[in-house]
């Protein structure tokens, strides 16, 4: 079976997470912010990753965008699962290249339909194309983003 990377800094949501992939037959390996996830994917063996969008350091947006920029991880399967129900998050993740984003709670039978969809998705050639495709397509609105805007789409004056 595929092995997943959760990247929460949660560690009760990374427990669930862990009990349910694996209930479904899934390996996990775990890390707490985005240093740790990348540390994991470059150790190799990770099929997909569940990404949650609040951590300390480097955000899940930030980092979802760093993957699909490296030509090792481009293409490689990203689904937020994240309890930030922020419209404007939540499409600010989808255009940052997150594949799904699942909001918490969630049915564990959702959890695992939506990712044996993106699994089975990146081990067909049609898939692997379009999910490249899609890379290189978020990788140059990324660099068209107006300067001074937030990840949420909110502009940093608004923060002030």
């Amino acid at each position: 079976m595929s092995t997943v990377l959760i990247a929460d800094d949660d560690v009760d949501h990374r427990e669930l997470l862990r009990i349910a992939l694996r209930r479904f037959g899934h390996h996990t390996v775990e890390a707490t912010d985005a240093r740790s996830a990348m540390l994991a994917l470059q150790a190799g063996g990770i099929d997909a990753v569940l990404l949650d969008n609040r951590m300390p350091g480097e955000s899940g947006i930030e980092f979802c965008r760093r993957l699909r920029l490296d030509p090792a991880t481009a293409t490689l399967p990203v689904m937020f699962v994240s309890a930030d129900v922020n419209d404007a998050r939540i499409l600010t993740a989808l255009q940052a290249g997150a594949d799904d984003y699942l909001t918490k709670p969630f049915h564990r039978a959702e959890l695992s339909t939506r990712l044996e969809n993106l699994l089975m998705r990146r081990g067909s050639a049609a898939g692997r194309s379009a999910i490249a495709a899609n890379a290189a397509m978020r990788a140059v609105r990324g660099a068209l983003r107006p300067p001074g805007l937030r990840d949420d789409g909110k502009s940093l004056s608004q923060t002030a």
